[in-house]
């Protein structure tokens, strides 16, 4: 089964949490480790490759921290997996014309892409609607 590292699982989870406090001003990495149960100096290396690729913001100082560079609306699931893993290709090109396991893989692939497709933002409501959910059924 396809599975993504703890790299890319802590990723996701921390810029969620980014997202569901998105405007709410800078978050410490430490609350945002203890919020997600992520292991501190891991989440510093994670933000370190996020902030390269532009996703997450961080200033310094005694009012620094972390925060989104742009609107969760505008940063899909498919970014944060990219820029923590590289490229995820499932079906590389074969010089076979009829090769069904490449067919097969290429619609795996295809429906991988559209979940990743999907916003922080909708992840942000999909998990308000999940609380909620949840706090019916107790």
């Amino acid at each position: 089964m396809l599975s993504l590292s703890a790299k890319s699982i802590y990723g996701l989870k921390a810029t969620l949490y980014l997202a569901e406090h998105f405007g709410q001003g800078r978050l410490t990495i430490k609350e945002i480790a203890t919020a997600r149960a992520i292991p501190r100096q891991y989440l510093e290396q994670i933000f370190n490759q996020l902030g390269r690729a532009e996703i997450i913001r961080s200033v310094r100082g005694k009012y620094g921290g972390y925060q989104l560079a742009r609107s969760p609306a505008k940063i899909p699931v498919s970014e944060i997996v990219t820029a923590l893993e590289g490229s995820i290709e499932l079906a590389p090109d074969t010089n076979e014309a009829v090769d069904v396991i490449h067919d097969l893989l290429k619609e795996a692939e295809q429906a991988l892409s559209a979940v990743f497709s999907l916003s922080l933002a909708e992840l942000v409501e999909l998990s308000k609607k999940k609380r909620q959910i949840l706090n019916f059924t107790i």
